[in-house]
This record gives C-alpha cells, sequence and structure tokens, in this order.
C-alpha cells in the first residue's frame, strides 16, 4: 500500500484518494463500483472499503447512564426527555426535484 496508489490483486495499480488514515494494516479490501442514481449511467468511481483489526478502547467507568427508545416520528428519545427528530431526507428531495422541473418546463 502506498501514498498515493494502491495495489490491488487482479487489478493492478490505483491511484486513491483518502477519505483518513488507516489505523492499522488492513486485513481484506473490498472494491465497490459507483453506479449513477438511476442505475444506468456509471460514474466511473470505485470505493474501497478496508477491514482493519485494532484493539477496542477501554472506557472509563461511570454513575450514568441513559435510556434510548427508537421511533419512527421521532428518531430517538432519551431517559432525560430529550427528542431527536427523525432525518427527512426524501422530503427535501421531492422539494429540489420540483424546483428542477419548474426550471426544465419554464
Amino acid at each position: 500500500m502506498g501514498q498515493h496508489k494502491v495495489y490491488l490483486a487482479k487489478i493492478g495499480k490505483l491511484k486513491i484518494v483518502w477519505s483518513r488514515e488507516l489505523p492499522a494494516a488492513p486485513s481484506s479490501v473490498t472494491v465497490i463500483k459507483d453506479v449513477g442514481a438511476n442505475g444506468r449511467s456509471p460514474l466511473h468511481r470505485y470505493f474501497l472499503s478496508f477491514v482493519v483489526e485494532i484493539q477496542p478502547e477501554i472506557l472509563p467507568k461511570t454513575d450514568n447512564s441513559v435510556g434510548i427508545d427508537l421511533g419512527i416520528k421521532t428518531f430517538a428519545t432519551f431517559s432525560d426527555g430529550t427528542k431527536i427528530d427523525a432525518p427527512k431526507p426524501l422530503k427535501k428531495r421531492i422539494k429540489k426535484l420540483r424546483k428542477v422541473k419548474f426550471v426544465i418546463i419554464s
């Protein structure tokens, strides 16, 4: 494994852009080909997923605890009453699609 290239058997050397440094040497890698949103137009991008083995971090003991209830309307409710709303990515994309359709039709 090099700084800006990685060698994969049966594929050869690939240029690589690291999203973060690996914490240990990888034991295996999975190659994922990125396809377009419609599944028909390839973007000619590949992603590499590395498997690495690390030692678990031992956290200090504490008397604090929290309960978490996962739901549909409210994504999570903590035992102290804090609520986290469910993400709504589809709603945002529908609004964006309507704007794009309006621009294309106009």
